[in-house]
């Protein structure tokens, strides 16, 4: 990453937060009513200090909280920035308080009797919070994956910290040198219920519906596992030309957010997609909102790189192709078929217009998921691996939290 890179960065970072400031008002005019009065009992938070650039990583856990609100208790979000509360009023119902006062924040957790705080990331403020010493603090990330940031020995402030199965159990203890096994608590992938719950939506046959979700470029180079930089633009031109698939691409939200480089290959990416979409009946598309589970549910195959969409294309039980540019377990645990460093993916992607890459997509869509795939699976996220993470969540927060079920 360059210098140029970081210095643009930092100023489209505040720039967000003057904007955030400028509508904070007007903003927490509009939510006051949606927040819960001073004599209600909420015993459930989850905390999000970031801005609407990161407010993917809070949207992914709205439906299992709404289900925890459902189920009798008292759920709010504690936001910290106006922009990213007002993008995530639009998307749920649930209550929303606004402040950027960690003091009124801790008065008011006082007055309602919180018992348990949930963190979807480790953003710096988050640590802020964890002075607070009534309730439990509870860890629970945002995807399921092998990116180093799922190892960090940040994990070891929370009470407990919610994972989807053995798999992760083993990466953190294998990779946190004395961290209490007790912390971890194994609730599957509750996202993964609402995907698996609904229909699979029809596409143009007889052509093979492919999902490209390439992770984005990480802010530096242990988190760099895109393919987009890379291959990305040939992968996709090579399917776009190939009238036996359609393409589906869902980038990740904060592509392009650190590197210039990644910026020009998305934009590069996206005028393809827009000169094949004139072929209507092709059905190629872009995908940048919306559940991203529910893109894997409807496709028949997912290439994409080490991220959380790979670990749900398991989950889900898709033909996954996996791009990798490290080597983690997962590689070696899919079929050899299964994955392809960056560099061989290249290699193909230039030899006969990629005529044995595609025949790899092909190949893949038209089987099963591989007997590997589907011991990953159940090491991954559990068994059951769908229809039941959501009860386990709920089970889990009201059990570590020490919150009373009510009726």
């Amino acid at each position: 990453m360059t210098t140029f890179d970081v210095l643009l960065r930092q100023s489209q970072l505040m720039s967000t937060k003057l904007h955030a400031m400028a509508v904070e008002k007007r903003v927490a005019n509009a939510l006051r009513n949606n927040a819960p009065g001073p004599t209600e009992a909420v015993d459930f938070v989850i905390f999000f200090a970031d801005g609407p650039g990161q407010s993917y990583q809070l949207e992914q856990w709205i439906a299992p909280f709404e289900a925890l609100q459902r189920s009798g208790h008292g759920v709010c979000l504690v936001v910290m920035n106006a922009l990213t509360a007002r993008l995530v009023a639009q998307r749920t119902g649930l209550p929303i308080l606004l402040s950027r006062s960690m003091e009124r924040i801790e008065a008011t957790l006082a007055v309602w009797g919180t018992s348990g705080v949930f963190y979807v990331n480790n953003s710096q403020a988050n640590f802020t919070m964890l002075r607070i010493s009534g309730p439990a603090h509870v860890h629970l990330s945002h995807g399921e994956s092998e990116k180093s940031s799922m190892v960090s020995n940040q994990l070891k402030a929370y009470d407990f910290a919610f994972i989807a199965g053995q798999a992760a159990r083993t990466r953190i203890l294998e990779s946190i040198p004395r961290f209490d096994p007790a912390k971890l608590v194994e609730i599957g992938r509750p996202q993964l219920d609402v995907a698996a719950a609904g229909p699979v939506e029809p596409h143009p046959a007889p052509r093979i519906r492919v999902l490209y979700a390439p992770t984005w470029e990480g802010d530096g180079k242990n988190m760099a596992y895109t393919s987009i930089t890379s291959v990305g633009a040939r992968l996709v031109e090579a399917l776009l030309a190939d009238d036996r698939f359609t393409l589906v691409f869902r980038p990740h939200p904060k592509t392009g957010s650190w590197s210039v480089t990644a910026r020009q290959e998305l934009a590069r990416i996206e005028k393809a997609l827009e000169a094949a979409t004139k072929d209507q009946g092709a059905g190629h598309r872009v995908e940048v909102s919306g559940d991203s589970s529910r893109s894997i549910m409807d496709a028949d195959v997912v290439v994409c790189d080490i991220s959380a969409m790979a670990m749900d294309a398991i989950g889900l039980d898709k033909p996954l192709l996996l791009l990798h540019s490290t080597d983690t377990p997962m590689i070696h645990e899919l079929a050899p078929e299964q994955s392809l460093s960056l560099e061989q993916a290249g290699a193909l992607l230039l030899e006969e217009h990629g005529r044995e890459f595609l025949s790899t997509v092909a190949s893949l869509a038209m089987a099963i998921p591989s007997e590997q795939q589907r011991s990953l699976r159940s090491n991954a996220f559990g068994d059951p691996a769908l229809g039941r993470a959501t009860e386990r969540f709920i089970a889990a927060a009201i059990a570590v939290t020490g919150a009373a079920e009510r009726a």
